[in-house]
């Protein structure tokens, strides 16, 4: 850590009362950490940043993957959207990058370090601004200097919120610095990697990804929070971040799977008169696999509502090559299903790219009906 640190300075030592007066607070948080501590301050060192940047998610989510605020930030980084998208993070139907341990964790110290030289290499004044903008932080600099005053950060008319921020921070790592000072016993993490990146080709489900490694489904989902339905999304290439002791298990069992027994998904729009069991039913599925896939805790579905269908392979074609379109149906998810490409999709059918498909139009789906 190499951040100076005033630690007698009224707001940090409010900040770390508070902590000491609540160390099951950070007992708590010490084992949310666990498994991603030591990849973040991987990536830390490899920039050659503060290590004090590492204690960040403790104070914006208390190092929860799923955190969410009423400000709409999301992830152990606590990122909006529209922030997250200007430092690289993906966002779709399966996905949101903010949720993603790695790739967010990438994204926020491209932050850190853009709002740092954006600073002239002034830290605080990077970390203030983190929390409410730079052009907030920038705003107080300039109305200080024009007032005569001091633009330390610690002179600053700031937000409530913002002037304990960076307290925070400092205390934490003041505490951390001096445990035995203290007296605050936190639980010790290995200096070695927890967790490992496995990347995955294609759409894969996830609970079959944690069967394959040998990992319990609910740890699976806690790893990887950033999937928002029951698999990867069809169009990326995606990393999972596995238990270090069960990836090379994984690897190993995604580079063996057959193509057939890979599951896929397909859109369904729900109709009028629809049950769970009749959509299972028609579509070679059963209602829980279809609950699972769409997040559902009943079997309570309404006229107009998309459903993610899980299916098992590449289906075969039809004996006669033609396909009859399904209501949710896709060009995409009609390519996928039966081995061919969009373009050849396109061309059979003599189709235009962006073409509304109709429930009940018949396709060429098999180069033997092309004619």
């Amino acid at each position: 850590m190499e951040l100076t640190i005033p630690a007698d300075h009224p707001r940090v030592v409010a900040q770390r009362k508070w902590f000491l007066k609540h160390p099951e607070h950070m007992r708590s948080v010490a084992e949310r950490a666990r498994p991603f501590l030591y990849l973040i301050k991987e990536e830390i060192e490899k920039r050659d940043m503060p290590m004090e940047l590492v204690l960040l998610p403790v104070v914006e989510s208390t190092f929860n993957p799923k955190a969410y605020s009423r400000s709409h930030a999301a992830g152990l980084w606590q990122m909006l959207q529209g922030t997250g998208k200007n430092f690289g993070l993906h966002y779709d139907s399966w996905y949101d990058g903010r949720y993603d341990v790695m790739a967010a964790t990438n994204a926020a110290l491209d932050y850190l370090e853009y709002l740092n030289n954006f600073f002239d290499g002034n830290w605080t004044h990077a970390l203030a601004a983190y929390n409410s903008g730079e052009g907030r932080v920038q705003r107080a600099i300039r109305s200080n200097r024009k007032q005569g005053k001091s633009t330390d950060y610690w002179a600053l008319s700031l937000p409530k919120e913002t002037q304990n921020y960076v307290p925070k921070l400092m205390a934490l790592a003041d505490i951390l610095k001096h445990p035995d000072h203290y007296g605050l016993d936190i639980p010790a993490i290995p200096n070695h990697p927890q967790v490992k990146v496995v990347q995955v080709e294609g759409q894969v489900d996830l609970n079959m990804a944690a069967d394959l490694a040998g990992v319990n489904r609910q740890q699976m989902k806690h790893l990887n929070p950033a999937f928002k339905r029951a698999a990867t999304s069809p169009a990326r290439t995606a990393n999972l971040l596995v238990p270090v002791k069960n990836a090379q298990g994984l690897e190993l069992a995604m580079a063996d799977l057959p193509q057939q027994e890979r599951k896929e998904f397909r859109r369904y729009q729900v109709r009028r008169g629809d049950t769970l069991g009749l959509i299972a039913s028609n579509n070679n599925t059963s209602i829980d696999a279809i609950k699972r896939s769409n997040n559902l805790r009943s079997n309570s579905i309404r006229a107009g509502q998309t459903l993610m269908l899980p299916t098992t392979g590449k289906a075969a074609a039809p004996t006669d090559g033609l396909y009859q379109v399904q209501s949710g149906d896709s060009l995409h998810a009609i390519a996928s299903r039966f081995s061919v490409s969009i373009t050849d999709l396109l061309r059979w059918n003599r189709l235009r790219k962006h073409e509304y498909l109709r429930p009940g139009q018949q396709l060429i789906v098999a180069i033997n009906a092309a004619g």
